[in-house]
């Protein structure tokens, strides 16, 4: 994912509406998420990964999926490795 890609920007411009289906797409990606941090922290402001996860896109994802849950975005558990 491209923060410069048309679709990409699209999906940013979706909003709020946008955030649980990038986090469930985060879960069932496991091991490989795409980058979605970007779009996730432009539309909501919110920046959970810890400095130490930065480049780790398993532990990037993860973040993302516990910020959603504990902000009413998703519920369960997700699917990501550690």
């Amino acid at each position: 994912v491209c923060s410069s890609d048309l679709s990409y920007q699209r999906i940013v411009g979706m909003g709020q509406v946008a955030v649980p289906l990038i986090l469930t797409r985060l879960a069932e990606e496991g091991d490989e998420p795409d980058h979605w941090f970007w779009a996730l922290k432009a539309i909501t402001g919110a920046d959970p990964v810890p400095d130490d996860a930065r480049g780790d896109v398993v532990r990037m994802a993860h973040a993302w999926m516990e910020w959603g849950r504990a902000n009413g975005y998703t519920h369960g558990a997700d699917h990501d490795a550690r």
